[in-house]
């Protein structure tokens, strides 16, 4: 029973089909036949291509589409109908008169709603995996629109290059215009052997060519200047915004802990949108995007041109050939859409697939060492397989796709060199109209041809368009869900609400989500540190939870930390200790209650393992210096790191006198071959040159450089020896008792200010460096104790610590 009901469903579907497209062509034959005036031809050739634009944007759902158009018995009304195609999706809502209501899950009633009165119901079947309906269509233009109008509403160059662009493109079709009329009055010279003429029509083609040639040179010119201009500003839009108020963090943990990566898809939990391959995004998407965008603009643009201007060339020479056009036109776009609207899918997969495989290698190359020490190569080697017969698979599921539609393409593109000769044959065999005629109608077909057969002639490239705006859509959805304090602000991020990844149908879903994602507080305060009893950070009845929501690592906890009172944090591996770090610096939020601590830049985190960025060793230590930039990189008033200041204050020799203090004053003379400056200022990987515990060693350098009110320590001597540990910590509590020593001038740069630290640690012997205990045991179990200096004695510091 349930294949006959979809045997049924698909014959009525293909019956439904083919009676729109019979009724969409009848329509435009039945409008051209009663066309009177070049205004009605207009009208005409306006809705064909409207008709054709619809059908590019909707290309998966090409029946639905045209049944939306076909389905009036008022000829008027079809071209208002088509006309709605076009409209962005909150228009569209707001239209009463021509509202176009599906069912969905197969309901079986589309109705066109115009004057009041329902028309005739068409029944169709409603696949969501495979037919895009005319909402999704008209939510990507509208998505489309969102992020390419920014561009040219903000950047004056942009606007100069845009409208230098279009001022070339119809000069370029004037040109294709006149080239018309000489090959016209051309053939007509050679046909009647008049031989002035034809000299006279070689010179006019020779003055054309000297002004054409240079306009088609500087339109593409000017075209590929957008292009890049375009592709700049966008780039850097988005590094702004996913650079921004860490949102690149937060696209990583959301993915990660969705535990999605080994798949690589998008998708959403808990409201967040999730993320694969950011970097591509950034790069390969935003290229598409910019210079797909512009080359489908100036193709509906020019086509737009030369459709009127050629439309009014073929139908002074026969109407009946210009209906001809139409015909065909509709026919290879129809049959183009239905033949390749799996692509589009496909292209999706493609990008995600590649990305995946990308990513892997990178990964591989990063942990190269690691890898080799485990004797991993072969099971790297067999995801490395994996991830690579996707991309195959899909490669090669694509190459089937296309090549039956190029099968198409390709009688479609040959026989269209018949068809207007064909035509107007029996005009010039009657006597009726000369050779150039033929010639005129020939190129004037080709070229309405080539404006109406958009889809024909790009589809492939439209398929991919389309899945690249989905894709950067999500992206720019996704950091606009992450920072929503920037959302509200730049441009770029308002797109339609459609692309909003929580759930609008189910209410009881709605009502978890709402309530699961409650977050923790964050506030930042300055504080006056005029004496000892100051407070730091306090906080008050956390409850913390991992990213995803589904494991509570602390609860209900409640501390104080003032100025001089330094935490060392222990307990089991997995209690939450890192977890709990996180949370101080922002970086994980799920959860409640509140935590209070001083601004970012009196805060300094040492992280287990330390990042070496790329840069010279001096960067290492001014690290995050952002020498530079300026504030007009930053509109929205981001602020400068310290760092930045402290550039300008410290010499090298304050630098080799940092590295001395932490162990580290024959680095610069290893890598600058007895040059200390030299070494300072040698560029290396230095995360694969340098041994972890100099990488730690090198961190607690910066750390001196950067001068911190609050030190939050995440493991950070666990590659270090314990002497080499007493060395990092005595040189905390002598900054922390404003009594650090430097060379023999003892300069003011490096003097500290006082600090207190927080560190995490597994060892015993960081109990002599604190002054409170904070043991978690998970959950709402915890305690705070005091920590006794004279009880930390080598033969009970075991006993002590846990």
């Amino acid at each position: 029973m349930e294949m006959g009901a979809e045997l049924v469903s698909a014959t009525q579907h293909h019956v439904d089909y083919r009676c729109h497209i019979k009724y969409a062509i009848t329509s435009l034959l039945l409008l051209l036949i009663t066309t009177k005036t070049k205004m009605n031809l207009l009208r005409v050739v306006v809705f064909a291509y409207q008709l054709l634009l619809a059908t590019a944007w909707g290309s998966n759902n090409v029946g639905g589409g045209i049944a939306g158009v076909a389905s009036s018995t008022s000829g008027r009304r079809h071209y208002v109908a088509a006309a709605k195609f076009a409209l962005p999706p909150h228009y569209q809502r707001s239209q009463n008169k021509f509202q176009l209501n599906s069912v969905p899950n197969g309901g079986g009633e589309n109705e066109l709603n115009g004057d009041g009165k329902d028309d005739d119901n068409i029944s169709n079947t409603n696949n969501e995996e495979n037919n895009m309906t005319l909402e999704k269509a008209s939510e990507l233009i509208g998505t489309f629109w969102s992020m390419a109008y920014p561009y040219y509403k903000e950047s004056q160059p942009g606007r100069r290059l845009f409208y230098g662009m279009i001022v070339l493109l119809i000069m370029n079709s004037s040109v294709s215009v006149a080239f018309s009329y000489i090959s016209k009055d051309f053939w007509n010279a050679l046909s009647t052997k008049d031989t002035v003429e034809f000299y006279n029509m070689m010179t006019k083609f020779g003055a054309a060519l000297v002004v054409g040639a240079p306009v088609a040179v500087l339109y593409r010119f000017q075209r590929e200047q957008l292009a890049v201009h375009w592709r700049e500003w966008m780039t850097d839009r988005t590094l702004q915004l996913y650079n921004s108020n860490r949102v690149y963090y937060a696209l990583e943990r959301d993915f990660f802990a969705s535990g999605k990566e080994s798949e690589g898809e998008n998708g959403s939990k808990g409201g967040a949108t999730l993320i694969d391959n950011p970097d591509q995004r950034i790069t390969e998407d935003v290229r598409t995007f910019t210079a797909f965008s512009l080359q489908l603009f100036i193709e509906l643009a020019r086509s737009m041109i030369d459709l009127v201007s050629f439309s009014f060339i073929l139908y002074s020479i026969q109407p009946q050939l210009f209906a001809t056009i139409i015909g065909y036109a509709a026919f290879g776009t129809v049959t183009t859409s239905l033949l390749g609207r799996s692509l589009l899918p496909l292209n999706f997969l493609k990008l995600r697939t590649e990305a995946d495989l990308r990513y892997l290698l990178v990964r591989i190359r990063e942990n190269a060492e690691s890898i080799a020490f485990y004797g991993g190569e072969d099971v790297e080697g067999k995801e490395v397989s994996t991830r690579l017969r996707k991309v195959v698979d899909n490669k090669r599921e694509i190459n089937v796709k296309q090549r039956n539609l190029e099968l198409f393409t390709t009688c479609y593109n040959y026989f269209v060199q018949i068809v207007p000769v064909a035509v107007v044959a029996p005009q010039y065999f009657a006597g009726s109209i000369q050779l150039g005629v033929i010639s005129q109608s020939v190129g004037a077909f080709n070229h309405i041809l080539n404006d109406l057969s958009v889809i024909v002639n790009d589809f492939e490239q439209l398929s991919s368009f389309s899945a690249g705006i989905e894709r950067l859509s999500t992206f720019l959805t996704a950091m606009r869900d992450a920072d929503p304090s920037r959302s509200s602000e730049d441009t770029l991020l308002a797109l339609p609400a459609e692309f909003n990844a929580t759930s609008i149908d189910d209410e009881p879903v709605k009502e978890e989500a709402e309530i699961s994602n409650e977050s923790i507080q964050l506030n930042l305060q300055k504080m006056p540190f005029t004496n000892g009893d100051n407070v730091l950070m306090q906080i008050n009845q956390l409850r913390l939870n991992t990213p995803d929501r589904n494991r509570v690592l602390i609860d209900n906890l409640d501390l104080t930390i003032r100025e001089g009172q330094h935490l060392l944090i222990v307990g089991s591996s997995g209690c939450g200790k890192s977890s709990l770090l996180r949370a101080i610096a922002g970086l994980w939020t799920a959860g409640s209650g509140s935590i209070t601590r001083v601004t970012d830049d009196e805060v300094y985190f040492l992280p287990q393992r330390p990042y070496c960025a790329l840069g010279s060793l001096k960067d290492q230590l001014l690290y995050p210096s952002t020498e530079s930039l300026n504030a007009d990189d930053y509109p929205d008033g981001h602020r400068l790191s310290r760092s930045h200041l402290l550039r300008q204050s410290l010499t090298d020799q304050d630098l080799l006198d940092v590295l001395d203090m932490v162990d580290l004053h024959e680095l610069p003379y290893r890598f600058g071959d007895g040059d200390p400056i030299k070494g300072l200022n040698e560029v290396l990987d230095w995360g694969n040159t340098l041994s972890l515990g100099e990488q730690q060693r090198l961190a607690f350098g910066r750390l001196v450089v950067n001068k911190p009110r609050l030190v939050i320590c995440d493991e950070a001597t666990s590659a270090l020896d314990v002497a080499s540990e007493a060395k990092m910590y005595s040189l905390l509590r002598n900054m922390a008792q404003k009594d650090l020593k430097r060379g023999e001038d003892n300069k003011v740069a490096l003097s500290p200010s006082g600090l207190t630290f927080i560190s995490v640690g597994h060892r015993p012997s960081l109990l002599a460096y604190h002054d409170i205990k904070l043991r978690l045991n998970g959950g709402a179990d915890y305690d705070v104790t005091q920590i006794e200096k004279q009880s930390v004695l080598p033969q009970s510091l075991t006993s002590n610590f846990m």
